[in-house]
């Protein structure tokens, strides 16, 4: 084997080897087990849709509001993980993009105990999703009531 081809085979696993790694660090949960750890104060569950989608479908009961789109999202989401140093934070979103991006972009920082309910409120390839598993769900107006006032986006 020439000095070539073990350079490029040394490689070659050192990229899978990364993938996979970088794969199996991204922490998932399906809706129901979310639902359950929320249930049990488990884990802080971020509703990242946008007001129009908490209007339309509701909102998974016990989950917090911080809206994507908005400007502040990142400084709230940094200070919900900072006053929560040792509890595991949820995010969800409908199917499962949004939430996936934004844990991985933490994950990639170093931020840990981030989880992305992959399958959403709508589902996805990953699971039925939040409302076909019939989960309960309250109002935008009543999650927002229930997400701490300094966290809260406008």
């Amino acid at each position: 084997m020439t000095f070539l081809t073990k350079t490029r085979l040394f490689l070659s696993c050192h990229v899978a080897l990364m993938f996979i790694a970088t794969t199996l660090l991204a922490e998932t949960m399906s809706a129901q087990q979310a639902f359950e750890a929320v249930e049990n104060n488990e884990i802080i569950l971020l509703d990242i849709r946008t007001e129009g989608e908490w209007k339309q479908s509701g909102v998974g009961k016990g989950a917090w509001l911080l809206n994507l789109k908005d400007r502040q999202f990142g400084a709230k989401l940094f200070a919900i993980i900072d006053a929560n140093p040792d509890k595991k934070i949820g995010l969800i979103c409908a199917v499962g993009g949004r939430s996936g991006y934004v844990v991985d972009a933490l994950e990639k920082r170093g931020y840990q105990n981030i989880i992305d309910v992959a399958e959403g409120m709508l589902g996805s390839a990953k699971g039925p999703g939040w409302l076909k598993v019939g989960l309960p769900t309250v109002s935008m107006d009543k999650a927002l009531v229930a997400t701490p006032s300094e966290f809260r986006t406008n």
